[in-house]
């Protein structure tokens, strides 16, 4: 809960808005192949995506391809209660996932390797909510909106080592972007109260990734182990505003500084896994992962800063006010990710036809935060891809809940029970169903 504005009459200091704002590792898979088999593609991953995904994907390269991946249609439905009242709010958003170019060294000689360039947002988040209550003798309005997004530019080669293994190193850089803004306007008999409040950080940070992959008869195994951020520039800023009266003072304070820095942790994170291509079966493949992220010790997101609070009426005064730092603990998760991908026997109007199927589940990284919300998620992906010639088209959706297998199970068997997440956990402020189109296409010169 942010509250703020600890000087101000009863109702001023009521908390200010809460507004669901997510930090997990991957809502959402990055990656053409990734997006449909719920990101377990650690072991298999090829092309431009394995850039970010796993670089010991780049070494056997033998043409240039490009790739990209749009989230075509993200709608969410966030359930919360705030402020003693229970609401839903909707957003609807086009976002971008992963577009990049990777090609071979040399395509004459396979043991040279190959190289990518790659952007991707692995984190995306926005979220809206508006309240309207009413209070003893009048009505209270608070609006909020907060936004999260870690974008990823990266420069990976892999390389292969004999017949079976194969390495792969990139260097990333990585910006993380976060904004929070709301408004309150309240009456309560006499007393009147209008506020704004708003912060906004910027972090940019390198980092490395080593990545390997092996392959053994019909079992093929991968791991990646990604650096934490190192810091190269940060910048944050916090500024609030209101003015009260109570029919005999009225009380106007302001808080403003631009340099409190932005101080969100990007631990280090390992992810392995194993894929498994029966022969029995053939055109089937499955791959299981464990993506596991360090956490970070208790540190301030945002510094403290200080501002006046000005009295005028019958008691004038001038004093100083402080707003406490906003603090962020990050612990370790461990996220386990299923996919699966058959492709069917027979092409379809000349294309080869392949379907895909994931799960994963997103345990939250956050401890205890005042700036961020503690929610885990489960995923599910499934979707279809058309390959003929050097084209590759993939059309695919997932769901993703913060509620329990039970429940999504329960909505996806009978959707007409509702869109609004379960929130029948006495300690939850928040909910969320999310339901994501993709589309991804890559194109092999």
């Amino acid at each position: 809960m942010r509250c703020i504005l600890l000087v101000l009459p009863t109702v001023a200091c009521a908390a200010q808005l809460e507004v669901l704002t997510l930090p997990n590792w991957q809502r959402v898979p990055v990656g053409e192949r990734a997006v449909m088999e719920g990101g377990a593609v650690v072991a298999r991953v090829h092309g431009p995506a394995a850039g970010f995904c796993n670089p010991a994907g780049l070494a056997r390269l033998d043409r240039p391809s490009v790739s990209g991946t749009v989230t075509a249609l993200e709608y969410v439905r966030v359930g919360a209660a705030s402020l003693g009242n229970e609401k839903s709010s909707d957003d609807i958003q086009l976002k971008p996932n992963l577009v990049g170019f990777a090609s071979a060294l040399d395509e004459t000689d396979p043991s040279a390797g190959g190289w990518s360039f790659c952007l991707a947002t692995p984190t995306q988040w926005s979220s809206a909510i508006e309240v309207r209550s009413s209070t003893a003798a009048g009505s209270r309005s608070d609006d909020g909106r907060s936004s999260l997004e870690f974008s990823c530019a990266s420069l990976a080669y892999g390389r292969p080592v004999g017949d079976r293994l194969q390495f792969g190193l990139s260097l990333e850089a990585w910006l993380i972007d976060y904004r929070y803004d709301s408004g309150t306007s309240a009456a309560d008999g006499l007393t009147l109260l209008t506020a704004t409040y708003n912060e906004s950080g910027r972090r940019l940070a390198l980092r490395t990734a080593i990545g390997s992959q092996f392959q053994l008869r019909t079992w093929r195994f991968g791991a990646m182990l990604r650096s934490p951020g190192l810091v190269v520039g940060e910048q944050g800023k916090i500024s609030s505003s209101s003015t009260s009266g109570d029919g005999v003072n009225t009380t106007h304070t302001e808080i403003g500084d631009e340099q409190v820095g932005f101080a969100m942790p990007l631990p280090w994170s390992l992810t392995c896994g194993a894929a498994w291509a029966p022969e029995a079966v053939p055109g089937f493949e499955m791959e299981g992962n464990l993506a596991i992220t360090g956490g970070a010790s208790a540190g301030d997101v945002f510094a403290s800063a200080s501002g006046t609070a000005t009295v005028i009426g019958a008691s004038p005064s001038t004093s100083s006010i402080e707003l406490a730092p906003r603090r962020l603990d990050l612990r370790m998760v461990y996220n386990p990710r299923l996919g699966l991908a058959y492709r069917f026997p027979n092409p379809l109007a000349g294309h080869t036809v392949r379907a895909h199927l994931g799960g994963y589940i997103e345990y939250s990284p956050v401890e205890n935060s005042d700036v961020f919300t503690k929610l885990d998620l489960l995923g599910g992906t499934a979707g279809i891809s058309f390959d003929k010639g050097p084209m590759l088209l993939g059309i695919g959706g997932a769901y993703v809940t913060s509620s329990s297998i039970s429940d999504a199970v329960g909505f996806i068997t009978s959707p007409g029970s509702g869109l609004n997440p379960d929130l029948s956990d006495a300690n939850a402020s928040f909910a969320v169903r999310t339901f994501v189109l993709t589309i991804s296409s890559s194109y092999r010169f």
